[in-house]
């Protein structure tokens, strides 16, 4: 895999959005902010990934299938998949460190928490809008 895709695929498992429209970060961003700072904290940020998660893993058995993933699109981003779309396999795949084809949570978070880091760029532990915003622009570029 070419390694500059991999934080498209990571940008992608965290938002829900692959090659598609540009996200509504206003609203993304929004979601995050729980305390309502301005800010996005590394902690906010993996609450929102555990959510996500919890959403894709329909049968709650701690794994997500690309059937799963692929399932939940449409909920997590709230547009339908786009043929061109990355297949939810080719994500799992991304960040899959022990090769099994399912994502784990461990994995999922670990996908997070990397993105959150790239996407950081003043590296002071926080995302501020225009950070996330061009970390969103980032990743709808193509490898």
């Amino acid at each position: 895999m070419n390694p500059k895709a991999l934080p498209l695929i990571v940008g992608a498992l965290l938002s829900g959005r692959l090659l598609a429209a540009p996200p509504d970060v206003e609203k993304e961003f929004a979601s995050m902010d729980a305390d309502r700072d301005g800010k996005v904290s590394t902690t906010e940020h993996a609450a929102a990934a555990r959510q996500m998660f919890g959403k894709m893993d329909a049968n709650q058995d701690g794994k997500v299938s690309a059937a799963e993933m692929a399932a939940a699109h449409q909920a997590i981003t709230g547009q339908a998949a786009k043929k061109n779309d990355m297949p939810a396999a080719e994500k799992i795949k991304a960040v899959d460190s022990d090769g099994d084809g399912v994502l784990t949570a461990e994995e999922h978070s670990k996908a997070s928490a990397s993105m959150f880091a790239k996407m950081d760029t003043d590296k002071d532990g926080f995302l501020g809008k225009q950070e996330m915003a061009a970390g969103h622009a980032a990743m709808m570029k193509k490898p």
